[in-house]
């Protein structure tokens, strides 16, 4: 997409996909290239970047940079989640001031990890659930949900808890997962 912002109606996991697939072709990414390429707001961007790294399809900082790690499969991987869960559409927070001086380590350390941690102790997470847990807004719980979903770490509904959808990922996978993204 040449400029312009995205229409409201694309998903979280659409950008997702399109942001794999630029990634793949273009070798190494920054929130503000992948910005431009994908037609959205730098805090959007940088959350894309986050839910890329979780993914494993893009490595640590280099410089300004975040080259691509990836198979080439992750894109279909995200639009096939995308249907998955297009029930749970939201828009997203487009322009946020509190996130700028962050950025995409902030919000990995600060919020998204936070979140995978949470799922992984419980076992399973909802969008109240997370609301609850981490003391923040509907549509900011709904929009950590749709990353951690976009990655791929929930899977089918819990049984015991209604509404909610088991993790993918156990406490030690969180562990690696941090090692990976946080020590370096």
């Amino acid at each position: 997409m040449s400029g312009g912002i995205i229409k409201e109606n694309d998903t979280f996991f659409g950008l997702v996909a399109r942001a794999a697939e630029y990634a793949a072709a273009e070798g190494r990414v920054n929130e503000k290239k992948l910005a431009k390429a994908v037609g959205v707001h730098i805090p959007t961007a940088a959350k894309l970047v986050c839910a890329l790294r979780v993914m494993g399809v893009l490595g640590g900082k280099d410089k300004k940079y975040y080259p691509y790690t990836g198979s080439g499969t992750e894109a279909a991987a995200a639009e096939k989640r995308k249907a998955e869960y297009a029930q749970d559409y939201l828009p997203l927070v487009e322009e946020d001031k509190a996130f700028k001086p962050i950025g995409a380590d902030g919000y990995m350390t600060g919020t998204l990890l936070p979140a995978i941690r949470i799922g992984a102790m419980y076992g399973s997470l909802s969008v109240i659930f997370l609301e609850r847990k981490m003391s923040v807004g509907f549509e900011r719980a709904h929009e950590i949900f749709d990353i951690i979903a976009a990655c791929g770490l929930l899977g089918e509904e819990d049984e015991i808890n209604p509404g909610r959808r088991k993790m993918a990922a156990s406490l030690s996978d969180y562990d690696a997962l941090y090692a990976r993204l946080v020590t370096r």
